[in-house]
């Protein structure tokens, strides 16, 4: 399953003709946003040199080792998605819910010093758990008139580079041929009947999400150094519904009427990574932290199949055709990950801590032994830059209630001439916490934009594909994510 040269150099968030492993794909599996309990969520998932909290592991190993007593931690959430478009003018909004487990683990804590005044290393302690990263469940409708473009353009372009009617793309080229939306010339090569001048909308439905189990250890070194290790078992599950329409509602051409593609796919499979971290407690208030991520090792595989269905004046009003279902296995390397830490405690009055982070998506690579993938790894050098991340998070204890708040932003991923994707997070909470037990409450709203482009068009050469005698307009839509998400934290000491 190879992906057609023009999607590649497009570095947009873009929708290919054919269903592919791709630029797009490799980011969407790299990039982590870290989920987890509710405090960790409501302080903007900065606790790189703070530690004591479940899903620090997944930050910073280290801290771990800050853990005095065991304890158990479970967090249901709540998601709320809402993106809006505009396309050619035309603006739209859809929503989706979804309920989910954020965060089970277990903490074990087993002191190994007799007094803490006598030195040396205080405590071993083992954590293991999953963490709910990047949550993929999302819903969104763009539509539009369309004077410049039509997708038969796109795939009479794709037909063309095919070359024959032996070698067209059973999930598109081919379905187009069998519902009558292309023809073979009598001098070779294919024609459409609808070039420009259209209706369009596509409806898309995603789920998924990336989850990781963790196991981890770390140490105690005099209550000064803390040092941590961490085996991630991330897994992924993400699957995507389209259904793209199009027709002449002017009545502008005599054969074309309209035309639907539906398409699904879906991608699972899992990996490995290691991460590295410490923790110096310089003073009883100054703490600083690093930690090293290593690429996540990823086996994937790909499920995906197509249909399409015409309506056309001709002898019989529709036809319709199915692709077969396709498969395909392969691998992802992400890059690997630095984040530096600094955390001030403010004895039992507060705290707070601020993250950094580093990454460079141009190291992700896909890789098989069935596929080459050189286009692929040239997008994503060419598309891609580094990413950095800052985090800052903080809580003031008012015994018996705990307030926090948090704020992360995530640079723009793609080069900037490319597309524009800069995230931003900002969360708050409150907990109640008890000798045995605690309660903890967040609440985390993201929000970015992203452009998006229906299908691809070569408007270099455009021929007879584009309007004549206008400036040429991709069909690029303009969304606006946002998300909100509810998280509570019952956990238990023992």
């Amino acid at each position: 399953m190879k992906k057609n040269i023009l999607a590649l150099i497009i570095g947009f968030v873009c929708a290919s003709a054919a269903f592919a492993q791709n630029e797009t794909d490799a980011l969407r599996y790299s990039q982590l946003f870290p989920g987890g309990t509710a405090r960790f969520v409501s302080m903007g998932g900065s606790f790189g040199a703070l530690g004591g909290d479940f899903s620090a592991l997944g930050i910073n190993p280290a801290g771990l080792g800050i853990f005095r007593s065991s304890e158990f931690t479970i967090t249901p959430s709540l998601n709320y998605s809402q993106i809006e478009s505009t396309y050619f003018n035309t603006w739209e909004e859809d929503m989706k819910y979804n309920v989910n487990l954020g965060n089970v683990g277990v903490v074990f804590a087993f002191p190994v010093g007799s007094q803490v005044e006598e030195g040396g290393w205080q405590f071993v302690n083992i954590g293991l758990g999953i963490n709910r990263h990047n949550n993929f469940n999302q819903r969104w409708i763009a539509e539009g008139y369309n004077p410049y473009s039509t997708k038969m353009a796109s795939i009479l372009q794709q037909a063309n580079r095919e070359g024959s009617v032996d070698h067209l793309d059973p999930f598109l080229t081919q379905l187009a041929w069998e519902t009558w939306l292309i023809g073979e010339e009598d001098n070779g090569g294919f024609f459409t009947d609808m070039l420009h001048g259209v209706d369009q909308r596509q409806e898309t439905n995603t789920t998924g999400s990336i989850r990781e189990f963790v196991l981890s250890m770390a140490a105690n070194y005099n209550d000064r150094l803390y040092l941590g290790a961490t085996v991630g078992f991330p897994s992924i599950s993400y699957e995507e519904e389209n259904i793209y329409h199009e027709a002449d509602n002017l009545d502008a051409d005599p054969v074309f009427n309209s035309m639907t593609y539906n398409n699904s796919f879906k991608t699972s499979g899992s990996g490995y990574n290691f991460k590295l971290g410490a923790i110096v407690r310089l003073t009883n208030m100054i703490r600083i932290g690093g930690a090293f991520h290593s690429p996540t090792f990823y086996e994937l595989r790909d499920r995906y199949r197509a249909s399409m269905r015409s309506d056309l004046n001709l002898d019989y009003d529709s036809y319709e055709a199915k692709s077969p279902e396709g498969r395909f296995d392969y691998e992802l390397n992400t890059p690997l990950k630095a984040i530096g830490s600094v955390g001030l405690v403010f004895g039992q009055s507060g705290l707070l801590n601020i993250d950094y982070e580093y990454i460079d998506y141009t190291k992700t690579r896909l890789r098989s032994s069935e596929y080459m993938f050189s286009d692929e790894n040239r997008a994503i050098r060419e598309s891609f830059t580094t990413q950095h991340a800052v985090r800052v998070g903080g809580e003031i204890r008012l015994n018996p209630v705990i307030l926090r708040a948090g704020y992360g932003f995530y640079s723009n991923p793609y080069k900037s001439d490319v597309n524009d994707a800069e995230r931003s997070i900002i969360s708050a909470g409150f907990g109640l916490r008890e000798k045995d037990y605690f309660i903890d409450f967040a609440y985390t709203y993201s929000f970015f934009a992203e452009k998006y482009h229906l299908y691809l068009l070569d408007s270099n050469d455009p021929g007879d594909y584009g309007l004549p005698g206008v400036e040429w307009h991709p069909p690029v839509v303009e969304r606006d994510f946002s998300a909100s998400t509810f998280r509570i934290t019952v956990g238990w000491r023992f």
